[in-house]
């Protein structure tokens, strides 16, 4: 009998024996989730993401990113807007207010109702407490003002120019 959490890893992870060691760029994931951001925000989002990403300087970090965009296209269980509007709770209710933020105004770009939104972060309460839902819903009311005033502009965080050699 083997014990659970000791058992070799088989499931194309990382730590998958077969695996390609850590840090070496897997460019079919980068591409799929370049796809994906193209489908959502338009063409050529994905590439600007990823330069984004590849601000980063380890590449275990990006090409998890990468991964998570992936597993977000995956819709046989979760709809792209359950994932973000999932997404953004989390990330209220752990106070990373910037990537949340920046997950209600994606939402936004979905066609999600803001109501909707602020529904959700009120509810946050229940679990969190009201002085953390409270000023979670403050950074989400502001971002939803930044999208409204800027559009899809105002996720340019996420899609900076491609710099050209030269």
């Amino acid at each position: 009998m083997t014990d659970r959490g000791t058992e070799e890893r088989r499931d194309n992870s990382p730590c998958d024996a077969g695996s390609d060691p850590p840090g070496v760029r897997d460019a079919d994931l980068q591409r799929r989730s370049e796809r994906y951001l193209d489908q959502l925000f338009g063409a050529g989002a994905g590439a600007r993401h990823s330069a984004f990403i590849d601000r980063l300087d380890h590449p275990v970090l990006r090409d998890t990113l990468h991964g998570y965009h992936v597993l977000e296209s995956d819709t046989r269980h979760l709809s792209v807007t359950e994932n973000y509007l999932l997404g953004m709770v989390v990330l209220c209710a752990q106070r990373n207010y910037g990537p949340a933020a920046m997950f209600a105004k994606t939402l936004l770009h979905l066609g999600t109702p803001r109501d909707k939104l602020l529904e959700a972060i009120a509810r946050l309460a229940m679990w969190v407490g009201g002085i953390t839902a409270a000023e979670a819903a403050a950074h989400i009311q502001k971002a939803i003002g930044e999208y409204e005033q800027r559009g899809l502009a105002s996720l340019d965080a996420w899609f900076p120019p491609i710099e050209r050699p030269g």
